[in-house]
């Protein structure tokens, strides 16, 4: 029999009974165990695991409170809502911000329950929808709470940090106008510009405060004793005059002056206050901002993630506020113009302070709170992948490379949401190393396509998440490719985080599949691969300055791999120091070397030579090496051949080539050897006229060379290059002249470059080839 792994949370209304179902809890709370232990943190408890439905926290299967986490990232809930039979049929459905969230919830035909299956997929946070439902012609609603949590991160210390530095470089953006759940926003340390869902977020928190406000005023409102003066007719007075007017009037009457008008003046209540200008002014702004959202959001089309009630949630505050404004009493109030003072009507007025300080915090958007106003924000997986195309970001400014451009200043808005544009490169900033003469362009998802005339595919699209394109001074450039994978692995044997499979091959697919085409004059382009490394960034822990990349034999040896990333607190890098040195060894910083590196640095490693099988990759045709013979302990046979050009191949170490941080692959590349000699051991110099031409290239044990080679027997066990000649060698027309020393020292040039050199010193600058190599291959 099957094992029963699901796990059931219940709530008992005298109106319904709320069902929630999940299968395999287990699995996503051993990962959120694992995740806190790593930090030596506790467990979320209390708030962040009680599931509340009209405030009242649910039972598990046993009757019990619940006591452990229930709710988590990308998993499927079910859940079932049976009313009883006082409830009016057909009457029940859901509300949500959400569409799809709205739309989950359908009526069984045959048991009439109100059910739904959700999976909250990326999207963490408080999560809140309501019950509606009829019973004897009333409409209640009954609010269900529960906060989903993430398993691969400290939710409360992750997702802050990478929050604060999103918003430093785009703010705005994580921002949505609805999504499953909700975040609080906190409080600003800065004024933010004008935008749309902050001031909608302030409304939804406020408006049951605003609308209290609202109905104070119209009840008791204020008014202030006013004089006013008429000019009226004798029979039309009906008000008592002083004195002086009674006499005034009997002076009219007497000289029948009856349609005379005399100057009367009172004084009366008047509603028409700078306070009562202020609230109509309110009033018909809010009105405003209330029909700028509903009039964009039916242009919203059938994909919109705000649900049918959300909307009509919109259109009913804006019929509340509708009739307020058209209470007669601001028929006698005229337009606000300003306060030339402050009012305490408006600070301490029983329902207009209420209204002020909505007012104010609704001018101030989220400055003025306390941090409870939420709002809906972006999938955590999309907030951790342009986090990780900062962090990159970061890591370049820290290697001396000073911005010179930045091609997307700000992000398109769309509806109320700001978004990256699509176009390619758009999000780039782009990078110069003065030092080196180094570019970099870093994009965020910039597309690849089979329409791209330098760098493109051939069959699909492809959109990695993080881009660096490298350019060095000669122009020659290369690709860096990092995608953020928001998922984690954890390898059952080591207990350690890892990148899931298919992320990897997801790395391997974008480096085969990105072509770069070289134009050639009078031939077809030239197509090569210009990725010249892939790499998954996923959400790992580890104590970087202490373990080792799990990862790294693979970045080494074929240039794919990951690196574990999360935001830390600390000001030491750890957090990123897998990522940091990988770049800095692959790009360099800025005071690292006296001269700038050479340009053939970066294609020597063993990840950019692999070639397919039977084939070979050479930087440079016709490598040649420029060596001496080691006359020391030599036959004379084996010194007479190398003077008569008779020689069989060569040898030297591979501590010498080293010794030079002369890569291995460079070695492989040569294809002549052209060696000096001196004709008598008496001789200063050493002459190099044979230019021999290299069959292959090999390491062998020293004892293991054949005498005929060396000239010499040797049980030397280290390793030493053998260069084994084919064919007979070219004479120079003018031998290559090099003093003589015992000090072994070679270089290397091409074999078109030997006629315009004649000295060993003459084998310099843009005839000598790899200098300036270092080890950190």
């Amino acid at each position: 029999m099957a094992k029963n792994n699901r796990e059931t949370i219940c709530f008992k209304h005298c109106d319904f009974e709320l069902y929630v179902s999940c299968e395999e809890l287990d699995a996503p709370r051993k990962k959120l165990a694992h995740t806190y232990a790593q930090r030596g943190l506790a467990q979320p408890v209390d708030e962040e695991i009680t599931v509340l439905v009209d405030g009242q926290p649910v039972l598990i299967d046993t009757g019990d409170e619940l006591s452990r986490p229930f709710f988590f990232e990308n998993r499927q809930y079910w859940f079932e809502v049976a009313f009883s039979d006082h409830v009016e049929p057909d009457s029940a459905l859901v509300s949500h911000k959400y569409r799809l969230i709205e739309e989950s919830f359908t009526v069984s035909p045959r048991s009439g329950v109100l059910q739904a299956m959700i999976n909250f997929g990326n999207d963490v946070g408080r999560c809140v929808f309501k019950i509606n439902y009829t019973v004897s012609s009333v409409r209640k609603s009954v609010p269900v709470e529960f906060t989903v949590l993430a398993t691969k991160m400290v939710q409360s210390q992750d997702l802050g940090l990478m929050n604060q530095q999103i918003d430093t470089v785009y703010p705005l953006w994580r921002y949505a106008i609805s999504s499953k759940t909700t975040q609080s926003q906190g409080q600003s340390i800065k004024q933010p510009e004008k935008f749309e869902l902050f001031w909608l977020a302030q409304f939804e928190r406020l408006k049951d405060e605003f609308e209290q406000g609202l109905k104070r005023i119209l009840y008791a409102p204020h008014n202030r004793l006013q004089s006013f003066t008429v000019q009226q007719k004798l029979d039309r007075i009906n008000r008592k005059l002083s004195a002086k007017q009674q006499e005034h009037a009997k002076e009219l009457i007497a000289s029948k002056r009856l349609s005379t008008r005399m100057r009367i003046s009172h004084q009366r209540l008047n509603l028409d206050t700078p306070e009562n200008r202020f609230i109509k002014m309110v009033l018909k702004r809010t009105k405003v901002n209330l029909s700028k959202f509903i009039q964009a959001m039916a242009k919203f089309d059938a994909k919109a993630s705000a649900s049918a009630s959300f909307c009509q949630s919109l259109q009913d505050w804006q019929d509340k506020i509708g009739k307020f404004s058209k209470h007669q009493l601001w028929q006698e109030v005229g337009e606000f113009e300003g306060q030339s003072s402050e009012s305490k009507v408006l600070q301490q007025g029983a329902g207009y302070s209420k209204v002020y300080k909505v007012w104010q915090q609704l001018k101030h958007y989220l400055n003025q709170t306390n941090g409870d106003a939420l709002l809906s924000i972006k999938s955590v997986a999309d907030i951790y992948e342009v986090w990780c195309f900062l962090e990159v970001k970061t890591i370049i400014e820290a290697l001396g490379f000073v911005e010179k451009e930045h091609k997307l200043s700000r992000l398109k808005q769309v509806q109320f949401e700001r978004q990256f544009r699509d176009d390619e490169m758009a999000a780039a900033f782009v990078y110069f190393r003065q030092s080196d003469g180094m570019t970099i362009e870093l994009a965020h998802e910039p597309s690849f396509t089979p329409k791209g005339e330098v760098n493109r595919t051939w069959l699909a699209n492809q959109r990695p998440d993080i881009v660096l394109r490298v350019t060095l001074s000669n122009n020659e450039s290369f690709f860096i490719l990092f995608d953020a994978k928001y998922r984690i692995d954890t390898k059952p044997l080591t207990q350690q985080d890892g990148v899931p499979e298919d992320a990897i091959n997801q790395m391997h697919r974008y480096r085969d599949a990105i072509i770069h085409q070289q134009t050639m004059a009078n031939e077809r382009p030239l197509k090569s691969r210009p990725v010249m490394g892939a790499f998954a960034l996923y959400p790992g822990f580890f104590d970087q300055t202490t373990q080792q990349n799990p990862y790294d034999e693979a970045i080494k040896e074929i240039g794919i791999g990951a690196f574990a990333l999360l935001p830390s607190a600390e000001s030491s890098n750890s957090h990123n120091q897998w990522l940091r040195s990988y770049l800095t060894n692959k790009l360099g910083v800025k005071a690292s070397y006296p001269d700038p590196r050479s340009n053939d640095y970066y294609f020597v490693e063993d990840s950019a030579r692999i070639a397919p099988y039977g084939g070979n990759l050479v930087r440079h045709y016709g490598l040649t090496m420029v060596a001496p013979i080691n006359e020391i302990g030599r036959d004379a046979s084996y010194l007479t051949q190398a003077n008569t050009g008779k020689l069989l191949g060569y040898h030297t170490q591979l501590l010498a080539t080293n010794r030079q941080n002369v890569h291995r692959n460079i070695v492989r590349e040569v294809r002549y050897l052209l060696l000096t000699v001196r004709v008598n051991p008496s001789d200063p110099n050493q002459l190099g006229k044979f230019l021999y031409r290299v069959a292959n290239v090999k390491l062998l044990p020293r004892h293991d060379i054949d005498r005929q080679l060396t000239g010499k027997l040797s049980n030397d066990n280290h390793h030493y290059w053998v260069f084994d000649f084919v064919g007979e060698p070219e004479v120079l027309t003018t031998p290559i002249v090099k003093p003589y020393s015992e000090n072994f020292q070679f270089k290397l040039t091409k074999a078109e470059y030997l006629q315009q050199i004649s000295h060993w010193d003459d084998v310099k600058e843009a005839y000598q080839l790899y200098t300036d190599l270092d080890l950190n291959w």
